[in-house]
C-alpha cells in the first residue's frame, strides 16, 4: 500500500465514491470528499461480464422454463442482505462509469457522475478537476480492478435511508494517464498501485437509489 514516505504532492490518483487519489498526491478529505489537484481514475468493477449464451438449440430440446421474479425480501435479514448487495453493485457501477468517463477524456462527466454522488460537496470538489482535465484533453487508458469489498457497517432505517459501509481494495496497475498529444503521465518510481478505501453508501430514500456518500483512503494500510 501507500508508504508513509510518499509526499502529499507525489502519489497516484483515483476517483470514486467518492472521489479521488491524485497523481499529485492524496488530497485533503473534507466532508468525506477528496479535494484533489489531479485525477487518475479509470475505475471499472471487477469482472462483470456475463457468460455468453448460445442462441442455437436442438429442435427436440425442451423450451426454456419461464423465469419468475425473485420475491421481495420481507424479513430483516433478507432486507439487509438485499441492501448490502445493492450497495456493492452501485459502487461497482460507479467504478465502471468513472472508467468510461476517464477513458473518454472526461467528456460529459456532469451528466454521467453526479447521479452517483450522495453528498453535495462532491460536485464542488470534482468540478474544477474534471473541467480542467476535459479542457486539457487528458484521458486514461486501461481499467482498475476491485480486488475485494468487505462490509464494515450496516445501519437500517425506517425511512429508506439505509447506510452500508464498505472497505474496498482497488488495484490501478493497469491504468495509464495521457496528455492530449498521447504523452504518458508516468507515475513516480516506487509509488504503489493498490489502495484501500473506506466507503459509505447511502440509500437516497424517495428514489431508492444508492449513492456514494463518503470515501476515505486508508493510505497506511496494505491491501
Amino acid at each position: 500500500m501507500v508508504s508513509s514516505a510518499i509526499t502529499p504532492t507525489r502519489t497516484i490518483a483515483i476517483l470514486i465514491g467518492v472521489a479521488v487519489i491524485a497523481v499529485a498526491g492524496f488530497a485533503v478529505v473534507r466532508s468525506g470528499v477528496f479535494e484533489p489537484e489531479t485525477v487518475q481514475g479509470a475505475i471499472p468493477g471487477p469482472g462483470s461480464s456475463s457468460p455468453s449464451v448460445s442462441a442455437s438449440r436442438s429442435p427436440s430440446a425442451s423450451p426454456s422454463p419461464t423465469l419468475t421474479a425473485a420475491p421481495e425480501p420481507t424479513t430483516p435479514a433478507q432486507i439487509k442482505a438485499k441492501n448490502i448487495a445493492d450497495a456493492k453493485a452501485r459502487l461497482v457501477e460507479y467504478y465502471e462509469t468513472t472508467a468510461s468517463v476517464a477513458n473518454n477524456g472526461y467528456k460529459d462527466w456532469e451528466v454521467e457522475l453526479p447521479p452517483f454522488w450522495g453528498h453535495p460537496d462532491f460536485h464542488t470538489a470534482m468540478r474544477p478537476v474534471f473541467d480542467q482535465y476535459a479542457d486539457e484533453g487528458r484521458y486514461t487508458v486501461g481499467v482498475a480492478h476491485v480486488e475485494s469489498m468487505k462490509v464494515t457497517s450496516y445501519a437500517p432505517s425506517s425511512v429508506q435511508t439505509e447506510e452500508v459501509g464498505l472497505e474496498a481494495c482497488v488495484d490501478f496497475g493497469d491504468v495509464e494517464t495521457f496528455e492530449r498529444d498521447g504523452t504518458v503521465i508516468a507515475r513516480d518510481r516506487g509509488v504503489p498501485t493498490r489502495y484501500l478505501f473506506q466507503y459509505l453508501m447511502r440509500n437516497q430514500g424517495a428514489t431508492g437509489e444508492w449513492t456514494v456518500y463518503r470515501e476515505i483512503p486508508e493510505s497506511e494500510r496494505a491491501c
